[in-house]
């Protein structure tokens, strides 16, 4: 992508070196750096290189083409660049709308603007903000000190590139860079299993998982709940453990959607329960053990008293026994 800048910067150097002895035809050029596309990005700038060989102050226009229109329309102000040239760039900022490819075109003029005194570059950017589907079948085992994490991505025509692990000793935890772990490339509709050894096997860890697509949008978090013993039953037509977002830049898995979610930005919000799963509480083992203990005890004393009972209503019976 920077390749194409790169070497129209050189060009403007070694022109200028030479004093404007160039083989070339037209006096004024101009590049543009090509931007990351696709993309949910809805401000950046387009960055281009611009220069005459004489020397003279280069003038230069930005326009846009959206999915929809016809032709090209100017969407900044135009810029002056002295001493024969410069670097500089297209501010792209509330242009976006529908989804679909926005041509941007910058044209660079010096003199009269005409032939040689004229030239134009274009790049396309494809606009997408629709993302992936949620990651589905989420399921963590353990195995001494190594955590076994199952995950089936959705069948979102093509939609998923990656999934992004994320893990933390506590909840409710941020999802972001600080807390991921692994980013897995992968496609729509695949099961994949991964492994993570944490650093300390004495401690509980918890996980959560994040699909995104090409343009960098991302999925609903799955992940852990913190209760233990508990079997999660996905609602039908929903990803297993898929949090509702809440505010900007967050999604809580611990708390009910709206009850202290973080309010910094920048990742997703981990903790105790999922909204759109049913938690089901197993009995411990311990106390199924001691409820069958308490039943048995209870009926050996109520046989050992009817024995009791019927022993002396015998003797009652025959009193010279």
């Amino acid at each position: 992508m920077f390749k194409k800048f790169l070497v129209t910067s050189v060009g403007v150097l070694a022109s200028l070196a030479l004093g404007g002895q160039v083989y070339a035809a037209k006096q004024v050029s101009v590049r543009i750096e090509d931007p990351k596309s696709p993309t949910s990005q809805t401000s950046f700038n387009i960055n281009f290189v611009a220069q005459d060989l004489q020397g003279r102050t280069v003038t230069v226009k930005c326009f846009k083409q959206a999915p929809s229109e016809a032709g090209f329309t100017q969407f900044s102000t135009d810029q002056i660049l002295p001493n024969g040239g410069n670097s500089g760039n297209c501010d792209v900022n509330g242009i976006f709308g529908a989804q679909g490819t926005y041509t941007f075109k910058v044209e660079a003029t010096a003199g009269d603007g005409m032939g040689d005194n004229f030239d134009a570059d274009t790049t396309s950017v494809v606009y997408d903000n629709s993302g992936p589907g949620d990651v589905r079948d989420y399921n963590k085992s353990k195995n001494a000190c190594e955590y076994k994490i199952h995950l089936k991505t959705a069948e979102d025509s093509g939609a998923t590139v990656k999934v992004e692990l994320y893990r933390s000793e506590t909840v409710p935890f941020n999802a972001d860079s600080g807390t991921r772990i692994q980013t897995i490339p992968i496609g729509s509709n695949t099961d994949k299993d991964t492994t993570d050894t944490p650093p300390d096997c004495s401690k509980t860890y918890y996980y959560a998982v994040r699909a995104f697509d090409a343009a960098g949008n991302g999925s609903g978090l799955v992940g852990d709940t913190v209760t233990t013993l508990t079997v999660i039953t996905p609602t039908p037509g929903q990803a297993q453990g898929a949090i509702p977002a809440t505010g900007e830049g967050g999604s809580v898995l611990g708390q009910q959607a709206g009850e202290g979610a973080p309010a910094e930005t920048g990742g997703e919000t981990l903790g105790e329960t999922s909204p759109s799963a049913e938690v089901v509480t197993l009995p411990k083992e311990t106390d199924t053990r001691s409820g069958l203990a308490r039943r048995l005890a209870i009926g050996g004393g109520i046989l050992a008293l009817g024995v009791f009972l019927y022993a002396l209503w015998k003797k009652r019976q025959n009193p010279t026994v």
